[in-house]
Formats: structure tokens, sequence, C-alpha cells
């Protein structure tokens, strides 16, 4: 392995336990650099654009859930399908590339 690139996410409330944030979630991703995955990406950011999000869109799935800021009045069906396409998304490195990037969930 050259390089490794690790990208870390959490998600949650680390404060006193809240019925509305139950959980404090921490999610990283480790990519071996020597596994390009810029094909799947491009893909990935085509795909968007054809839905009319822009070149450099980027995924925020809080929001899409939520309803909340460009998604206010974007139909379910739309944002069912943003998440769809993140969902393929991270699915292909699986049978790709055999796990890398690889993710764990804590």
């Amino acid at each position: 392995m050259g390089q490794l690139s690790i990208f870390v996410d959490e998600s949650g409330d680390f404060g006193e336990y809240s019925v509305h944030s139950p959980y404090y979630i921490i999610t990283m991703i480790f990519h071996d650099q020597n596994k390009d995955i810029l094909t799947n990406i491009k893909h990935l950011n085509e795909s968007l654009e054809t839905m009319g999000l822009g070149k450099d869109f980027t995924i925020h799935t809080e929001p899409i859930i939520r309803r909340e800021e460009i998604y206010k009045n974007m139909p379910p069906n739309e944002r069912r399908a943003i998440l769809a396409k993140l969902f393929y998304f991270t699915m292909k490195f699986e049978s790709y590339l055999k796990l890398s990037p690889f993710y764990r969930t804590f």
C-alpha cells in the first residue's frame, strides 16, 4: 500500500442522552490511493448533474432526509434517487475493489 487516505465523519449528539438523537456514530473510510476510484466519482458526479444538481454538487444526507435547504421543495422520489446514487456508489467498491476503500461504523 502506497498512501492511505482516511476520512472521518460523525453524527449524533455527544452530550447527554436525548430521544431525538440516541446514538453517536463515527464512520471512517479508508482509501488505498493505489486503487483508482476516479471513474466511479466521475460517474456519480455526472449522474447528479443530469438531475440538475450542478457540477460540484456535494451530497449531505441529513438535509435530504429532513427536506431542508436546497431539498425543501424537491419531490420525495428525487431525494430518494440521490440517496440511491450514493448507496450504489459505495456498494461498487465492495464488488470492484474488494472492500477498498472500505468503511467501518463504530
